[in-house]
């Protein structure tokens, strides 16, 4: 019987994370989702961590549950069309401004995310997200600054610490820069908002295991034309953090290819005739992997439905808008593979019964 492995990877996108929220609902209300590896960026590196390793006496969704009720800001002091501007003043568990007016000139960030460090203090399970043992693995992305070259953190290989949460989160000119070992950090959307290259590296290669990843997107790659300036600058933070994965997809299926062709030359029954062949080995050696199969759930409508600075609209009736469109994409995803599912296994049972009256 194949082994079965599965990850799950989640796009940054600030308050538009509330998506994952409702992705979460949707995985997790059975309690039966039990993924190999979490892999986050930004927002989606805490939504990896919070279900990955909640704190003690909480369940991955209730972790994450408490989460988004700590970071609403339901902006009751303002009228309510500029409610969704409220967490322009600070978000007081996730991140608050400077006071330090006097010296703006040297600022390169506006906010300090202090908040965010106690919130994640709070609901999950330090100790736990320090144990290279810990399951499920977790994998988050940072820019490194200085080089200016992308920098995974993988759990069974780092000591991860709520640091490297932040640092994953770290989106300029909003928020610090965050220091782990000497290095400066930049949010890891800068450089790859869907860390699915780096998943596909850890998750299980091995002969005859299943792999299954589902991407939670939260800036779909479609939308339509710009009308005026503030589109332009949405459409532009759309296109740059968008799911980019799809060319480096096709160049894996044809890696796959690649694959299949050497598993064939293995199984040939009088051996495989270029098993000595020095291109053939250096091949070999490169160990190219089967795709599996990719689950994608992305917002059916553009970023921009709550019209401009989506992103930074952390107002409850946002939150919960958002939550609901991420759980009905992730309850149609999650259909379309048990109908998939029951039409092989309607296959199967019908070349068994086949076989079964040829036998007789």
């Amino acid at each position: 019987m194949d082994q079965v492995r599965s990850a799950l990877v989640l796009q940054g996108g600030g308050a538009l994370g509330a998506y994952e929220l409702g992705a979460a609902r949707a995985l997790y209300e059975n309690n039966h989702f039990k993924p190999d590896l979490i892999a986050g960026v930004s927002i989606g590196a805490i939504t990896a961590v919070l279900l990955a390793r909640p704190a003690r006496g909480l369940k991955p969704l209730e972790a994450l549950e408490a989460f988004w009720e700590k970071v609403t800001v339901p902006g009751l002091m303002l009228p309510p069309p500029l409610r969704r501007f409220a967490s322009f003043f600070g978000n007081r568990n996730f991140f608050v401004p400077r006071l330090d007016y006097f010296d703006w000139p040297n600022w390169t960030h506006i906010y300090e995310t202090a908040p965010l460090c106690d919130t994640l203090k709070q609901l999950v399970d330090l100790d736990s997200l320090a144990d290279r043992t810990a399951a499920p693995a977790i994998l988050v992305s940072a820019t490194d600054l200085e080089d200016g070259q992308i920098r995974y953190f993988y759990s069974r290989e780092d000591t991860l610490t709520v640091d490297h949460i932040v640092a994953s989160g770290s989106l300029p000119p909003a928020f610090p820069m965050t220091l782990i070992e000497n290095r400066s950090y930049w949010d890891g959307g800068l450089f790859d908002n869907t860390p699915l290259g780096a998943v596909l590296d850890k998750l299980d290669n091995a002969k005859g295991v299943q792999r299954t990843i589902y991407v939670v997107n939260l800036f779909p790659n479609k939308a339509p034309l710009p009308r005026n300036l503030l589109e332009v600058q949405e459409r532009m933070k759309n296109i740059h953090f968008a799911n980019k994965s799809s060319a480096d997809l096709e160049t894996l299926r044809r890696l796959s290819e690649v694959a299949e062709l050497m598993e064939a030359l293995e199984s040939l029954p009088g051996g495989n005739p270029l098993k000595d062949d020095p291109t053939y080995e250096a091949v070999k050696k490169r160990n190219y992997i089967h795709v599996p199969r990719i689950v994608s759930i992305t917002p059916p409508e553009p970023v921009s439905e709550i019209r401009e600075y989506g992103d930074s609209d952390f107002s409850p009736d946002a939150i919960q808008m958002r939550a609901k469109q991420g759980y009905a994409q992730t309850m149609k995803a999650l259909r379309v593979i048990a109908e998939e599912h029951g039409r092989a296994h309607g296959r199967i049972g019908q070349s068994r019964t086949a076989t079964r009256g040829v036998r007789r």
